[in-house]
């Protein structure tokens, strides 16, 4: 499988607001190398704190490093090239309903990206923009609607359709399915593993939840106090033993989790 992301040393260290000129940098992550192959699904986990977010930004652009290199299909993916990574890496965010203006249409904020990034005329934008709400499960209709006449699962289905909108190769998600239901998080993988198949889209999941990984990753990036302790398939990290942070991060995590359901259905 061809490698569409490579990370090579990549670190961030920054002084905290306040703090004087000599004062030493803390380090939210240690430098870390890995890799991704297109259509693949990383799941970055670990304690709060651990560094997951920071490294996400990072991929995504929303960041700088503080040294490291990440590589995209061979290519050095440079800070002031900032529309390149746009087109090709999209983030979605934890929260839908703050990542939403709530003062324009569904159709006004899809459009942003194609106005920024491409050639299209209005009229070509907003016929893209009524196919990609199709592709997620919405309505041609809903380009009218605003943000508060969605449910929380449609705008979570928005927030993928903002992110497929470039047909990007990478999508970054930092606990974009933690505040879903139950049953309308299973619908939103679902929908996520689908436009996977039919796209090539390789994810990085940023996620507490080992029942996720279990059912969609095919590789776990295991972060503690910003150091990468843990990087390998996930049937591998799932079935072998571990050193103990791994051990409660994945299994006795995911029996609280399995816990939670059945009450949850009860």
């Amino acid at each position: 499988m061809t490698d569409v992301l490579e990370v090579k040393q990549l670190s961030k260290a920054f002084r905290r607001r306040g703090d004087w000129p000599w004062t030493p940098k803390s380090v939210a992550l240690h430098p870390l190398s890995f890799t991704i192959g297109a259509g693949e699904t990383l799941a970055i986990m670990g304690e709060t704190g651990s560094g997951k977010s920071t490294l996400a930004k990072l991929i995504a652009g929303v960041e700088e490093s503080t040294a490291g290199a990440i590589y995209l299909n061979g290519q050095k993916l440079h800070d002031n090239h900032s529309k390149q990574r746009c087109q090709n890496i999209r983030m979605i965010f934890q929260d839908s309903e703050k990542s939403l203006n709530s003062q324009r249409t569904i159709g006004q904020q899809l459009e942003e990206p194609l106005l920024f990034n491409t050639q299209l005329t209005n009229d070509q934008r907003r016929e893209s923009v009524k196919q990609v709400l199709r592709k997620v499960g919405l309505l041609a209709e809903h380009y009218e609607f605003y943000p508060h006449m969605l449910s929380t699962g449609q705008k979570q289905r928005v927030a993928i359709a903002r992110a497929i909108t470039l047909e990007p190769q990478i999508i970054v998600a930092d606990e974009a399915l933690v505040a879903l239901d139950p049953s309308v998080r299973a619908q939103i993988i679902n929908l996520m593993l689908d436009l996977q198949q039919d796209m090539g889209i390789s994810y990085i999941l940023v996620t507490h939840s080992p029942q996720i990984v279990k059912n969609i990753a095919d590789k776990i990036l295991i972060l503690y106090r910003g150091k990468m302790i843990a990087f390998d398939t996930t049937e591998r990290l799932l079935k072998e033993s571990q050193q103990p942070y791994v051990e409660q991060l994945l299994h006795e995590h995911l029996a609280k989790e399995h816990l939670n359901e059945q009450r949850h259905k009860r």
